[in-house]
């Protein structure tokens, strides 16, 4: 029995560390590639997230937890996954309109009831810590050499915007890259590096390196993420009581020095709203589907499940995805299910919070980097509880 937790145990940590490479799109198009056949990068994160099941099926052999809120959320997508069987057009539709509206939750499921000792987590830490660090090397690399020699030096072709076959996309915001690293495009770089600070904040061994993910999430160029970032750290700043005057002190001065410094980032399009406006007017006019507001209907309509049929493949708002999917009661049910299985502390509530709002302007589980990561949020760690910082700010 003891040897049998244990290997569970390594299938569990090594399927986490699997999945955490397959936000890597490039660096693991550069190993395929290697090997010759470029496209089998495709298969390691539906592997990991397999091994992941695996693991779950012979620990569940042993029993596991399933709430009221667990029957009511699987019977509803279990529906809601029968519609999708009718509505999809293909095998492939199927698949990613399953992992962008089912994958995530199951994963949750898991991870809820899924621990690691300190040991495993801190190494798991450690990964994504040199990941954050050689991205930002990578992205450097790209100020350096400039968009084409980087993208032929790393894929051995150039194509502005996103490359038609391999995905991976080179833009710029202003004057700034926005690089894709060694991920494959800026808005995960940005989350890649929000979701390395979210995991790094709740350990007090890495609070210092938690800071170098800040770099990744300033040169992503992405505001969602910037969103995201801001509504943490002020709801973490503004729960503290022993700031409350300094917080009275610093708005007076700070509110003339953000005037000025939004004066001058207002040259550089830093605020601009036009993309939101751009938005909003397709969200009007380019959504050609049926759908009920109760109850959503359009799944396998929407999304990754019509790629390349224009906005309604992309949609840029992960709630209008699930509105237009399952409706207003899967989002009640799909919100209910998070919280329940959420750590009630402060940080873990102000990250939900955090990505709620970021999750109105991009559609979050379209990136391979949210499917992983945000899970992992969800992980008890059983060893050196001490060690954790998850109740009190750092």
């Amino acid at each position: 029995m003891v040897r049998m937790k244990l290997k569970l145990e390594k299938i569990l940590y090594a399927s986490i560390l699997f999945q955490i490479i397959a936000t890597q799109g490039i660096l693991v198009f550069l190993m395929f590639n290697f090997l010759g056949n470029w496209e089998l990068k495709k298969l390691v994160h539906p592997v990991s997230f397999f091994l992941i099941l695996l693991f779950f099926v012979f620990k569940a052999k042993k029993g596991f937890l399933i709430t009221q809120v667990d029957i009511i959320f699987f019977g509803y997508f279990s529906l809601l996954f029968i519609l999708l069987l009718y509505n999809a057009s293909s095998l492939q539709s199927v698949y990613f309109a399953f992992r962008e509206l089912f994958w995530l939750f199951i994963l949750v499921f898991i991870f809820a009831q899924t621990e690691l000792n300190q040991k495993q987590y801190n190494k798991v830490l450690n990964l994504i810590f040199y990941l954050v660090i050689i991205n930002i090397v990578f992205i450097g690399l790209t100020y350096v050499l400039g968009s084409e020699k980087y993208m032929k030096l790393l894929t051995g072709r150039y194509q502005w915007g996103i490359d038609d076959d391999y995905k991976f996309k080179i833009t710029t915001f202003y004057k700034f890259w926005r690089s894709p690293a060694l991920i494959g495009n800026a808005a995960s770089v940005g989350y890649f590096g929000l979701f390395a600070y979210f995991l790094m904040d709740t350990q007090v061994k890495f609070k210092y390196k938690k800071y170098f993910a800040i770099v990744l999430i300033i040169c992503s160029f992405v505001r969602s993420v910037y969103l995201a970032i801001f509504i943490y750290e002020f709801l973490k700043f503004i729960t503290k009581k022993k700031y409350l005057k300094i917080i009275v002190l610093v708005f007076k001065i700070l509110i003339p020095v953000l005037i000025l410094v939004s004066f001058f980032l207002s040259k550089y399009n830093i605020f601009s709203i036009s993309s939101l406006s751009e938005r909003i007017k397709l969200w009007t006019n380019n959504i050609n589907v049926e759908y009920n507001l109760i109850f959503g209907g359009a799944i396998g309509k929407v999304g990754g499940a019509v790629r390349d049929a224009g906005f309604v493949s992309v949609l840029d708002s992960y709630w209008l995805l699930i509105l237009l999917s399952s409706g207003f009661l899967g989002i009640i049910i799909s919100s209910l299910f998070i919280f329940e299985k959420s750590k009630k502390t402060n940080k873990f509530l102000f990250i939900l919070l955090g990505l709620s709002f970021a999750g109105f302007f991009v559609s979050l589980t379209q990136s391979i980097v949210f499917l992983v990561l945000f899970p992992m949020l969800f992980i008890t760690i059983k060893e050196n509880s001490s060690e954790l910082d998850t109740n009190e700010d750092t």
